[in-house]
Formats: C-alpha cells, sequence, structure tokens
C-alpha cells in the first residue's frame, strides 16, 4: 500500500480543498465597495471629473479633511458705522475689518464656542471679539485666479487646494485666528503665508 509522503496533500484532496476555499472567499463580501456615481468622501465632490475638492458648504480642517462650515445667522456680518449701528441683540457689536469697513459681531467672547458661522474668538484685545475670517479663506481652488477678489489670494495647490491669505507680518504675525505666519520662500513661495497654526517648520 502506497501512502503519501509526509506533508503531501494527495491530488484529490488538494482539489477539493482549493474548491472549498475558493467558495469560502466568493460568499464573502467585500470590505470596499466602488461606486462609480460617488467617488469622493464626505462632504467632498468632484472637480472637472479629475479630483474631489470641498463642496460649498464645507471647509478643510487642518488635517485637509472636508468639514461643514456652520451658516451665519441673520445680523452677523452686517455692514456698520458710526451712522449704521448694528440692529441685532446678539450681534450688537461694530467691529473694524481689515479693510477699513465695520461688520456687526459679538463681544465679550471666552473662547471658540461663543463664535460661529466661522468667526474666532480673539481674546488678545479688550473687549474680546468673534472676528470674521479673511473673505475666500478656505475655498476650494486650483490656480490663483480662482482666489482673485478676495482676501485670500494664494492657491494652495500641494496640500490644502484651498485659497490661503499671503503677504503676512513675520513679526507682527497678523494672521487670522488659528492660523500662522510662515516664510516658505525655500519652497519658491514669494510671499510669506498664513497656514494651520503648528504647521510651520522652517
Amino acid at each position: 500500500m502506497n501512502l503519501p509522503h509526509i506533508g503531501v496533500m494527495p491530488p484529490r484532496l488538494k482539489y477539493r480543498h482549493a474548491a472549498a476555499l475558493f467558495a469560502l472567499l466568493g460568499a464573502m463580501p467585500s470590505a470596499c465597495v466602488y461606486d462609480a456615481s460617488d467617488r469622493c468622501g464626505p462632504n467632498q465632490v468632484m472637480y472637472e471629473d479629475l479630483r474631489c475638492v470641498c463642496d460649498a458648504k464645507s471647509a478643510p480642517d487642518a488635517t485637509g479633511a472636508c468639514q461643514p462650515v456652520p451658516e451665519a445667522p441673520m445680523g452677523l456680518g452686517a455692514a456698520c458705522d458710526a451712522t449704521t449701528p448694528c440692529a441685532d441683540a446678539e450681534f450688537k457689536h461694530c467691529e473694524a475689518g481689515a479693510d477699513g469697513s465695520g461688520y456687526c459681531t459679538k463681544a465679550d467672547c471666552a473662547g471658540a464656542e461663543d463664535c460661529t458661522g466661522g468667526y474666532a474668538c480673539d481674546v488678545s484685545v479688550t473687549p474680546s471679539v468673534c472676528r470674521r475670517p479673511p473673505a475666500g479663506l478656505g475655498m476650494s481652488c486650483t490656480a490663483d485666479a480662482d482666489c482673485a477678489g478676495t482676501e485670500a489670494t494664494y492657491c494652495d495647490t500641494f496640500v490644502t487646494h484651498t485659497c490661503l491669505v499671503q503677504g503676512c507680518n513675520l513679526t507682527q504675525d497678523n494672521c487670522f485666528i488659528g492660523f500662522e505666519c510662515c516664510d516658505l520662500s525655500s519652497f519658491g513661495i514669494a510671499q510669506p503665508l498664513c497656514i494651520a497654526a503648528g504647521s510651520c517648520t522652517t
């Protein structure tokens, strides 16, 4: 009687084993399902059928993930000046913007939780105030032309694919809250940029 060598499976059993393995794998659900009609992640849309960008109601966070941006409530950001005071009871403080024009916002904030609509609490001034973000900051872009006419005129085509503020002051670090002024001239970027705080390693 001829016995198979130890550790060697007889051909008939080998085929049965392979058939059982294929049947098992075929019955298992796939862990990743490709949907050609929905190729982007959460809060993203397809841009020119080439890549995914944040949708109109979202903006990238410091990691590049698209997060929904809360809509500004009525009265927040309304134009104001000495002759046209803020009418909203909650947003009754008239703050001077970077361009000199005033906008209605909330004063005496203690932290980010007191601000809404993308505004951030500036506790370095008295009274503290919910500051308006620069126009265009975080807007999806593929070239500087997409950012033209806003306060964030530089398109970051390398990492976030969003509009950033350029020409900030390295000494004063006059970037919006949550951002820092960074010298990126070693990367061929002529003017300093406001990038996410903690990201400047040059």
